[in-house]
């Protein structure tokens, strides 16, 4: 993520939450709890890492999720800004959770020797990353081999339905611009030049087997998943 951005979510922390439930219409949190099934579904997965984990709302639902299932899980939540870190440690304090650590990262450069993970997770991040290569290159280095990746995020629905989404857009932009002009015509137009289907070719060419694209309800949202051979 370039500082420019970084700076972007400095600017929109305390609303960040906010906007997202009302852009969705609430259904991020759906899209949420399908990657937290997804990953404590391998009950060998103990140590997670969650990359651009910002205020912390998918870190804070595995561990949740994890508590009520009596596992045992410990979370790196990394992200590089600070302000959306805090957020995310007063709620995870204030659910009583002492399974995340929050640890200010980039996702590029990740200080965590090889193989320390079984699953990496992220939500809504991978839309910002500089060189979505050199990410995948550090998630095969810091995920165990026949670890997963579970990575979701928003783009253009496939199909007919897209030129619906093209109007929706436009709509959240326009609402966007009353809290940070900037910052939201960035991330709505981030959602309409994300190529999914790329990232997925992208893992596979650093090594991860089983690659695909789960499309999650009502379309605009998905979840990248493989494993890392």
């Amino acid at each position: 993520m370039s500082e420019r951005i970084n700076n972007l979510f400095t600017r929109i922390y305390k609303r960040y939450d906010f906007m997202n439930h009302l852009f969705s219409l609430g259904t991020d949190k759906l899209w949420r709890r399908h990657a937290e099934i997804l990953a404590l579904s391998d009950h060998r997965c103990v140590d997670i890492i969650d990359i651009g984990a910002g205020t912390g709302d998918l870190s804070i639902g595995i561990a949740l999720r994890a508590m009520k299932n009596n596992r045992k899980i410990r979370i790196e939540a990394v992200d590089m800004n600070e302000e959306m870190m805090s957020l995310g440690r007063s709620k995870a304090a204030a659910k009583k959770i002492s399974s995340i650590r929050f640890a200010k990262g980039d996702a590029l450069d990740l200080q965590y020797v090889d193989d320390s993970f079984d699953t990496m997770v992220s939500s809504f991040v991978l839309r910002n990353l500089d060189d979505f290569n050199r990410f995948a290159g550090e998630a095969k280095r810091v995920i165990k081999p026949g670890g997963r990746v579970i990575l979701l995020d928003m783009a253009v629905p496939d199909g007919p339905s897209k030129h619906l989404f093209t109007v929706y857009f436009r709509v959240m932009r326009l609402v966007g611009r009353l809290v940070d002009k900037e910052a939201y015509d960035w991330l709505t137009k981030s959602v309409a030049a994300y190529d999914k289907h790329n990232a997925a070719s992208i893992l596979e060419k650093n090594g991860f087997a089983d690659v695909k694209i789960d499309t999650v309800f009502p379309g605009v949202a998905f979840i990248i998943k493989g494993v890392r051979q």
